[in-house]
C-alpha cells in the first residue's frame, strides 16, 4: 500500500499533518452523508480534511473528496466545487488531481473534545511506503488538547519523537 495522505491542520502560520487523534467531534464526509471512494492509491479513504485553528478555536475549513454523484449537500451554506482534471493540471496542484470535489471556506466551528498529534517537516528517510506516517517520522510534533473545540494546552513533542528515532536505529 502507498503512503497515505493525512488530514491537514493550519495553526500559527504552519501547515501540519494529522498523525494521531484521540477524542470525538472532528467531522468527516460521512458525517454529512457523503459517500467517498478512492481516487488514488495514496488516498484510499477518498478524502482529505482541512482544519484550521483561529483564535484557539478549531474550524473545519474544507475538504477534498471523491464522489460518484454531483448532487451533494450544502454545508454551512456552501456547495462543493467540482474539480476538473484540466483545472487541476493548470493549477499544478497534485492534491486537486486526486479528487472530484472540494468544499472551501466552510468556516465551521467544531466542538472537538480530545487531542490531536500534528507533525511537520517529514524526514524523507523515515517515510514509510505503507499507511500513514508515524509521529517519529517528523522533525516537529505538537500535541494539541481541545475542550469544546478550544485549545486548552499545546505540548511540543519534538524532543520525545527524536529520542524514539534514535532508539530505532
Amino acid at each position: 500500500m502507498t503512503g497515505q495522505e493525512p488530514d491537514r491542520f493550519y495553526y500559527k502560520d504552519q501547515k501540519l499533518e494529522l498523525v494521531g487523534i484521540k477524542g470525538k467531534g472532528l467531522l468527516i464526509p460521512s458525517d454529512f452523508g457523503i459517500e467517498t471512494h478512492m481516487g488514488a492509491t495514496s488516498c484510499r479513504r477518498g478524502y482529505i480534511m482541512r482544519y484550521k485553528i483561529v483564535e484557539n478555536q478549531i474550524i473545519l475549513d474544507g475538504f477534498w473528496f471523491n464522489s460518484k454523484i454531483d448532487d451533494l449537500p450544502e454545508i454551512n451554506g456552501k456547495k462543493p466545487l467540482k474539480l476538473s482534471e484540466e483545472e487541476s493540471a493548470k493549477e499544478g496542484n497534485y492534491i486537486h488531481s486526486m479528487f472530484t470535489h472540494e468544499y472551501r471556506d466552510l468556516n465551521m466551528r467544531l466542538q472537538f473534545e480530545g487531542n490531536a498529534l500534528l507533525g511537520k517537516d517529514l524526514i524523507r528517510s523515515k517515510y514509510v511506503h505503507m499507511g500513514f506516517q508515524k509521529p517519529s517520522a517528523y522533525k516537529t510534533v505538537l500535541r494539541i488538547y481541545f475542550k469544546d473545540g478550544i485549545i486548552v494546552n499545546v505540548e511540543d513533542k519534538s524532543k520525545e519523537t527524536k529520542k524514539v528515532r534514535k532508539k530505532a536505529k
